[in-house]
């Protein structure tokens, strides 16, 4: 009895475990030192930069039931944490990830913080600090704020940014979306 009770449990375990879904997941790390002398003393700092890439792996739809699938070109999540040590121990001493998204052209990092994320627009090799997101109490919701609107932002299911405001100009509700990065070059 014990065994017939043993063999479900590791046959419902492994089902369970194969419901994911496949994903291609690539990660880069570079270090970097970087000496700073201030004209007293000369200090090194370390610099780790992550770079992540996921991207789900999809199967046309006209291969169905054919042993050799195509895949099928799907959106990429790329998410870079840059650490930093300033002193001589083995831990980093900060911590930043960041995430890439596109909207109306523009290229925006969202920059991870304790109250949420900063939104910087990427501008001609400049950064532009665009407005943040602050979390609320309600999970996967935050309060955006720029200083061309400001409203509720959450993640949808597509993994992109949207913020609903009041557009007092039109008078009605709009959406901003903010696309996940697809591709970098």
């Amino acid at each position: 009895m014990k065994s017939i009770i043993y063999a479900a449990c590791f046959l419902f375990s492994g089902v369970l475990l194969a419901q994911e879904k496949p994903k291609n997941v690539s990660e880069e790390t570079t270090v970097k030192t970087i000496k700073i002398d201030n004209g007293r003393e000369v200090t090194e700092k370390k610099i780790k930069v992550t770079t992540k890439e996921e991207q789900e792996i999809k199967l046309d739809e006209d291969d169905k039931n054919k042993v050799n699938q195509s895949i099928v070109a799907s959106p990429k999540k790329v998410t870079k944490t840059v650490e930093v040590d300033s002193d001589h121990d083995v831990f980093y001493d900060s911590k930043l990830q960041t995430a890439q998204y596109v909207c109306d052209g523009t290229m925006y990092d969202f920059d991870r913080c304790d109250t949420g994320f900063k939104v910087v627009a990427i501008k001609n090799d400049n950064d532009v600090n665009f407005g943040n997101a602050i979390q609320s109490s309600t999970k996967n919701h935050y309060f955006f704020r720029s200083d061309k609107y400001s409203g509720i932002g959450y993640f949808n299911s597509q993994g992109n940014f949207t913020v609903e405001y009041f557009d007092e100009n039109k008078n009605k509700l709009v959406k901003q979306e903010f696309v996940a990065v697809k591709d970098i070059q």
